[in-house]
């Protein structure tokens, strides 16, 4: 089930976005269908609806979704790594994750901010 929490204005280079003027703070949760870290600048998705991340998750819940973060060594390094290793947890033990992104109106890929587990 996704949840639209609050439209969010976005800086226009915030979590590796370039050009993106306004998105929606959204939430969703499921178990994790395809978990993947791949190496920096490669990026994910068509030209149209690219992220600019290095992990990618896609719930069994939401084909044709996807939802992403960055690991670089920035100042949110440590958040995001606790997250990869919350997802490699919840995909192992196969648990339902929750997680709060960012995306454009329109789009199918989205740019992660939190993630939770929930018993």
């Amino acid at each position: 089930m996704t949840r639209v929490l609050a439209p969010v204005l976005v800086a226009c280079c915030l979590a590796g976005w370039p050009g993106l003027a306004h998105a929606d703070l959204l939430n969703t949760s499921g178990r994790i269908a395809v978990l993947r870290v791949h190496d920096v600048g490669t990026k994910y998705g068509p030209p149209s609806d690219q992220i600019d991340v290095e992990v990618v998750v896609t719930l069994q819940n939401q084909p044709g979704k996807a939802f992403g973060f960055q690991l670089r060594g920035d100042g949110n390094q440590q958040a995001r790594r606790a997250m990869l290793d919350l997802l490699r947890d919840a995909f192992a033990a196969n648990l339902p994750v929750s997680m709060d992104y960012n995306i454009t109106p329109g789009r199918n890929n989205g740019v992660v901010i939190r993630v939770w587990l929930t018993r």
